[in-house]
């Protein structure tokens, strides 16, 4: 037995050493005929990503093919570390070293000095630097030792905080940015690009040997993107946007500016705002989209809607009259009209031009639920738009079903559901166009590096709620709102016809049951020209200042009516679209306006 014990352990040993000889034999063939990597060999592989630079994004150019206003865009840094153990001149060299590096990067002596004093780290931040000159000395062994440098990019927003809500912002982690807002967010994937990587070997202080490098494979700058916002427009828009916003104290605001024939976004903007390059610092809701995140009851903007399901389904003509008495038989609890005193009867096309509760209460009820809910429904209300910008939110639109004999009168009137701005915006936008709904987009086309055109955005139908007919009678009813007669006469555009139509919508805040007293979203949409359209414009200001009385109106300098969709939002639509229809070079279609003195 002990022989035989004996001879099993000698063979035991001679078979590990045989593997083992194997073993080393394979590597090394491998190695020889290259097609092993030295990632493998962990004492002398070397391996280093390269972070791919990311594309950039353009605002709308002159041309098809053109580049816009850079709007983000990514810039190459280095960042260097002192490693004072690695020095590998002489100690009498050392102040070189520190003056070498001081001067690259423009940085104080005695800090360099400190950073390379300080043995008991192989990590001291120096700084960073975009300098190619600087890069230049920093890898120069002759001039510069004890220093290690990582690749990285900084994301820059060159126009500020123009457009921040759209655009969003990447993350600042340094190893992974990720988009995390708006459109960075939305196309990260084509944004980022393709990594790229470097291997080979290692000296023993982990360093590469660049002569030994074996693979280097480049990254892939991202795709650029170009948007269908026009810094022109969309500079405009901001603009009054916010002079609006100061005047009338609201609490938010947002607008939109939709190209009606196709649902590109011109321009899109909401207030409170942020700066892209400093996002961590604003407030969780100055970073929120307000034009394609806020559920609001929209109020009688809804009206022009309802206008359009009881014409569409000749149910009432623009002529018919309808009794304005609020208790007329047949009819549970009707809104009012706020004191305002009708004549008996009013014609539909009145009840929209002075925006009456009581005429369009009734025309829901004629309607009934399952009509009404299927023309919401075909308007693109209670579901997304499918605008390509994340966080956009559903609304609320409850069955049929679910509707009791109040919300029969209630939704007609914009109460009782809730959309999104940008829903209410491309529903005036299939008026505008002739029945036609559209898909709104912000992005028109991606180029890969090389400029080629790998994506292009083609205008989308996604449905026909109305009929053309339906959609030019409307328009033509909408044209008394922005008058003397109708409820936004601040509305009017000199030289152009306006189709339009005001929204003051009583909000609830938390905590209150019902309606919170004094507290209004007032919006105006309009359609420009009405005859033939161009664009749809949308203007909401949330919980503008509210003056009860003339004496606190006088006080306070805001006027008595300032919470009403017509007061401050009409003229803020009306300074937009006159500025927008002029920048687009719209040909007036009443240009005997604009011959008067």
């Amino acid at each position: 037995m002990g022989a035989r014990g004996e001879i099993a352990r000698y063979a035991v040993v001679c078979a590990a050493l045989a593997g083992l000889a194997a073993a080393i034999a394979y590597r090394l063939t491998a190695v020889h005929l290259g097609y092993a990597t030295l990632e493998v060999s962990n004492h002398t592989g070397f391996s280093r990503p390269l972070q791919a630079l990311r594309g950039t994004i353009y605002s709308r150019g002159a041309s098809d093919r053109a580049r816009g206003y850079v709007y983000a865009a990514s810039v190459p840094v280095w960042e260097y570390h002192a490693d004072p153990a690695s020095v590998t001149l002489r100690r009498h060299s050392r102040e070189t070293v520190v003056s070498n590096v001081a001067s690259a990067l423009e940085l104080p002596l005695a800090d360099v000095r400190k950073a390379f004093g300080n043995w008991k780290s192989r990590y001291v931040p120096l700084g960073t630097s975009s300098s190619d000159d600087a890069y230049r000395v920093m890898t120069n062994p002759r001039l510069v030792s004890g220093v290690s440098i990582e690749e990285k990019q900084v994301r820059r927003y060159p126009q500020g905080r123009h457009l921040a809500h759209v655009l969003g912002f990447v993350t600042k982690d340094p190893t992974n940015a990720l988009g995390a807002a708006g459109v960075e967010m939305r196309y990260e994937g084509d944004l980022k690009g393709m990594p790229g990587i470097i291997r080979g070997e290692k000296d023993a202080l982990g360093r590469e040997i660049r002569e030994k490098r074996i693979v280097r494979k480049d990254p892939v700058t991202g795709c650029s993107v170009h948007l269908t916002i026009d810094h022109n427009i969309q500079c405009d828009v901001e603009r009054e946007l916010y002079a609006g916003y100061t005047n009338c104290r609201a609490r938010a605001a947002w607008a939109i500016v939709l190209e009606a024939k196709t649902g590109a976004v011109l321009a899109m903007a909401s207030l409170p705002d942020f700066d892209p390059e400093d996002f961590n610092r604003a407030d969780p809701l100055a970073r929120k989209n307000r034009a394609v995140g806020e559920n609001l009851e929209p109020g009688s903007v809804m009206k022009t809607i309802t206008a359009c399901a009881a014409l569409n389904e000749k149910i009432v003509g623009p002529d018919t009259m309808m009794n304005t008495d609020r208790f007329e038989d047949g009819y549970y609890k009707l809104p009012g009209d706020a004191g305002h005193k009708w004549e008996p009867f009013m014609s539909v096309c009145d009840g929209l031009v002075h925006s009456s509760n009581i005429v369009y209460g009734k025309l829901g009820v004629k309607l009934g639920p399952a009509k009404l809910w299927k023309y919401f429904k075909a308007f693109g209300f209670g579901r997304k738009t499918g605008i390509d910008l994340p966080g956009e939110e559903i609304g609320i639109l409850p069955e049929p079903k679910k509707w009791d004999k109040a919300s029969q009168s209630r939704a007609p009137i914009g109460q009782f559901v809730a959309v999104t701005p940008i829903q209410m915006a491309v529903a005036y936008a299939a008026i505008a166009n002739g029945g036609c709904l559209m898909k709104p987009y912000v992005v028109e086309r991606m180029e890969d590096a090389r400029g080629e055109v790998v994506y292009r955005r083609e205008p989308q139908e996604v449905g026909r709620p109305i009929t053309a007919e339906t959609a030019r009678k409307v328009r033509e009813m909408m044209q008394g709102v922005a008058t003397r007669q109708g409820t936004a006469r601040r509305a009017a555009v000199k030289g152009f016809t306006v189709a339009g139509k005001t929204g003051t919508a009583q909000i609830s805040l938390p905590g209150w049951k019902g309606y919170t007293d004094g507290e209004y979203n007032a919006t105006f949409i309009g359609i420009a020209p009405a005859i033939d359209p161009e664009v749809v414009i949308l203007v909401t200001y949330h919980r503008p200042r509210y003056c009860r009385s003339f004496d606190r109106s006088k006080a306070e300098g805001v006027p008595i009516f300032n919470h009403q969709g017509g007061v401050c939002a009409a003229p803020v639509f009306s300074r937009i679209a006159a500025s927008v229809l002029s920048y687009l070079e719209v040909e007036p279609d009443k240009p005997e306006e604009l011959e008067e003195k």
